[in-house]
């Protein structure tokens, strides 16, 4: 089977943006986020904390300035399958393995980062659009600045990563714009109480126009 990609151009209403940047929305990954230009992306595979592997998709997207956008958005739909047929899985991993393994994910890919080296001047929790995760931000040795964010949302794992040269502005364009959708591509975000419920705010219109491409997959 191959997956067959449909770009449509339409006019929503949405904030402004600079000039050359898109709100780039995938439907079937039930996100959207902006990005310098369209992306290119790739399968790849995610290995979460207890060792198993799940497919991903990286996207990534270049700036004229060189500066340099990622999303990793790992796949869990078959995390219960993967664990109930694990070779090495014991009854002392528990019935609920594959959603402990899913709710490490945030905390697991932050450790992972945080070894590949530079120094971090910026680690601790973080939230968006009412969905808890982490953040990020690493100096590297040629004194560019990696900026991160990792959200865990329905059942998929999204990872954003922003890397500016040195002396440019932080990306915020890409890090604050990460939206989540439902099956029907409609934003999703939260309000959530003291004991961490969570409900649903309705979507409302914003103002303002932008060009949004909108990803449709398929399988011939």
């Amino acid at each position: 089977m191959t997956k067959r990609f449909l770009t449509v151009t339409l006019f929503l209403p949405c904030l402004s943006y600079s000039q050359g940047w898109i709100e780039y929305l995938d439907r079937s990954a039930a996100y959207s986020i902006n990005f310098p230009a369209e992306p290119v992306i790739r399968e790849t595979t995610y290995e979460s904390q207890q060792g198993l592997i799940y497919p991903a998709e990286l996207y990534s997207a270049q700036g004229v300035r060189g500066d340099t956008y990622l999303v990793t958005v790992v796949d869990f739909a078959d995390a219960q399958e993967l664990h109930s047929s694990h070779p090495n899985r014991t009854e002392a991993s528990g019935i609920n393995s594959w959603w402990w393994d899913i709710r490490a994910s945030v905390a697991h890919s932050a450790l992972n980062i945080r070894q590949r080296g530079g120094e971090i001047t910026y680690d601790s929790w973080s939230w968006l659009e009412g969905v808890e995760g982490h953040q990020l931000q690493i100096t590297n040795q040629d004194a560019s600045r990696t900026f991160i964010g990792i959200y865990q949302h329905s059942l998929r794992l999204y990872i954003l990563e922003a890397t500016a040269p040195a002396g440019s502005p932080p990306p915020g364009l890409f890090q604050q714009s990460l939206r989540f959708l439902d099956e029907d591509g409609v934003r999703v975000r939260y309000r959530n109480d003291v004991n961490g419920n969570k409900t649903r705010i309705p979507d409302l219109p914003e103002d303002g126009t932008t060009t949004v491409r909108i990803v449709e997959r398929s399988l011939d």
